[in-house]
């Protein structure tokens, strides 16, 4: 090749070795732009990953303050039950007790009413014997005066157990009067237990719910987590393939750098090479001529 030749050959290698620099450059910088991108998504990868995990944990906290909320919730209610029970039976047995007192009250009033005919018979019977020792009748006005003293003693007793059931009914009215307190006591405090267990209940649920939810939420962010990954893998993929591609286009011009710097020295060496040549021609020519 003529040294003209090797300069043109030359100057194209400088060509192609400029175009594959420039495009090698384009190269790696997109691919350093693919993997920052990537990162970022792995970044994003990675703060969804936290987020379903602690999704995670407070939704299975909220089931199982739900189950102990249910668990507490049942609990009371039993007891709310056993409270109504127990105050129903005090509040039946207040009312027996009332019943009790009141026939007690009736049999109080009859013994006394007894009692008082018994004294006044036993007055009468007392009279007509006083009545027959005046006549002279000694035998049957101390029959009458002994039947009279028994009468009396009899009207003093009915009297006195008169006395003593209307103490025993009143005493059993008290009592019926309590225990029907402490009845509808425990009626209440059954009726506001069970109140409580269905609200305790109500809140179980809706935790149970909330953990259901958070739990959903917190699955749904791992696995948008995981298909993050797998993108910014391929992204990652993808940015290193343009590195090296980039890379390998810096390498190509390099080549084509150094392989036209061989060319144009090759160029120069024969220009130079032709250039003594002629001026060897030129020397022999003139020495002819001598």
């Amino acid at each position: 090749m003529t040294d003209k030749e090797l300069e043109e050959a030359a100057v194209e290698m400088e060509l192609y070795a400029d175009m594959a620099e420039v495009a090698g450059v384009e190269d790696v910088a997109e691919g350093l732009s693919t993997i920052a991108d990537a990162e970022a998504i792995e970044e994003v990868s990675r703060a969804e990953l936290a987020v379903g995990a602690s999704d995670i944990t407070h939704g299975m906290d909220e089931l199982a303050a739900a189950e102990r909320l249910a668990e507490f919730s049942e609990v009371v209610g039993e007891a709310g039950i056993l409270d109504v029970v127990e105050g129903a039976e005090l509040l039946s047995a207040s009312d027996d007790i009332e019943s009790l007192s009141a026939m007690l009250t009736m049999m109080g009033e009859d013994d006394l009413n007894w009692g008082m005919d018994l004294a006044g018979i036993a007055g009468q019977i007392m009279v007509a014997g006083d009545v027959v020792a005046d006549l002279d009748m000694p035998v049957l006005s101390d029959f009458l005066r002994d039947r009279g003293d028994v009468l009396r003693h009899m009207a003093t007793d009915s009297i006195f157990e008169a006395a003593a059931t209307s103490s025993i009914a009143a005493a059993l009215a008290e009592a019926g009067e309590e225990v029907g307190d402490l009845g509808a006591n425990e009626v209440a405090e059954g009726l506001i237990r069970m109140a409580v267990s269905d609200e305790l209940e109500l809140e179980s649920d809706i935790l149970a719910v909330e953990g259901v939810l958070d739990v959903a939420a917190g699955l749904d962010e791992l696995d948008a987590s995981v298909a993050l990954d797998s993108v910014a893998k391929d992204v990652a993929a993808e940015g290193i393939a343009e590195v090296a591609i980039g890379s390998a286009e810096l390498g190509a011009s390099d080549v084509l750098h150094a392989a036209a710097e061989v060319e144009e020295e090759a160029a120069e060496d024969i220009a130079e090479i032709a250039l003594e040549s002629d001026e060897f021609e030129e020397e022999a020519a003139e020495n002819e001529d001598f």
